[in-house]
């Protein structure tokens, strides 16, 4: 497997997620209490995962390009 195959992927898998944050975030809407409370921190768990899919499929799409600057939080 190519880095620019894992890098479509992560950007499969990021799609993934982001499509589940949207069903949540309307279940959140209609629920109460506890349920909306642990709906939104599930909401904040995907979101930093799909944070961190996206940047690592944009590391591995660029590692061999020599113009882009190396993303801080990910060195390989």
């Amino acid at each position: 497997m190519t880095l620019l195959h894992m890098a479509a992927s992560y950007r499969q898998s990021g799609d993934l997620i982001r499509l589940r944050i949207i069903a949540l975030r309307d279940e959140a809407k209609t629920a109460d209490g506890d349920e909306r409370a642990r709906l939104e921190q599930r909401i904040r768990d995907l979101t930093a995962l799909y944070r961190d899919t996206r940047e690592i499929a944009q590391v591995l799409e660029r590692y061999y390009d020599r113009r882009y600057h190396k993303n801080e939080r990910y060195t390989l």
